[in-house]
């Protein structure tokens, strides 16, 4: 698996979208099993309407160095213990577990064959 990380680029874009869609409903838990709301951009981008997170994650991908024509569907999950992102499906089969840290800045990691 390949990890890359996009700085600064994804702030702006997900400024820009962050005021449509709902607020998020998602939370992060921490120990001891209490319930926190998400903040900064990745709050940000779980406001944002599917398609407009689609858009966002594409161009993170794409930013990343990796092919992905459109992103088809993106999904809540679990990253690695304790750390919830999302994981982009793309047309072209390829999929991508993404990261969005507090600073805006995108961790992508994808699978290589």
């Amino acid at each position: 698996m390949t990890t890359r990380m996009l700085g600064w680029a994804m702030v702006p874009l997900i400024a820009t979208l962050a005021g449509c869609g709902e607020p998020a409903r998602d939370q992060d838990v921490t120990g001891g099993n209490q319930a926190i709301a998400e903040s900064g951009a990745a709050a940000q981008v779980a406001q944002l309407t599917p398609e407009q997170r689609n858009g966002v994650f594409e161009k993170a991908i794409r930013d990343s160095g990796v092919a992905c024509p459109a992103v088809t569907g993106s999904e809540r999950t679990e990253i690695r213990p304790g750390v919830k992102g999302w994981k982009a499906q793309c047309d072209n089969d390829s999929a991508h577990l993404i990261e969005i840290t507090p600073d805006g800045t995108a961790k992508v990691t994808s699978r290589t064959y």
